[in-house]
């Protein structure tokens, strides 16, 4: 099993978010980080897509339901806490990494990391509890997997 979708195989339990909703507060948090800086970067997109489509072992018409939906939901959030208190209750803290490389990844994309994505992924990183450390070895192992 890849291991994004051992992230998101949980057990749908009375305190455990479903699958799908841990689906989209991840794509969502990708959508966030692309559309931060103001710009709706190609790069950036084609990156999104390509994460969902390897990581999350979906039909294209789910990756196309999951786009759709994740994107809403970046613009329709006023904040991150809905999708950081899921990430937050179901993620270990090697999944939160590896999240915070994907996320890197979307920023990385386009080459260019502007002042208000590496503002945005400080901010992420502290509310799932991700060391600077951490989140500068995630954007390393970024960078080598784009």
């Amino acid at each position: 099993m890849r291991f994004f979708e051992k992230l998101v195989a949980v057990k749908v339990e009375d305190d455990h978010a479903s699958d799908e909703n841990l689906r989209l507060a991840a794509t969502a948090l990708m959508f966030r980080a692309h559309l931060v800086d103001g710009e709706a970067d190609p790069s950036e997109l084609a990156m999104i897509r390509r994460i969902v489509e390897d990581e999350f072992g979906l039909t294209a018409d789910e990756v196309e339901q999951l786009l759709t939906d994740a994107k809403a939901s970046a613009d329709a959030a006023a904040d991150l806490y809905g999708w950081i208190r899921l990430i937050n209750s179901n993620y270990s803290h090697d999944e939160k990494c590896f999240l915070m490389e994907k996320l890197w990844q979307v920023i990385l994309a386009d080459g260019v990391i502007e002042d208000h994505e590496a503002s945005l992924m400080r901010r992420i990183s502290g509310l799932i509890f991700i060391t600077d450390k951490d989140s500068a070895e995630a954007r390393q192992q970024a960078l080598l997997n784009i």
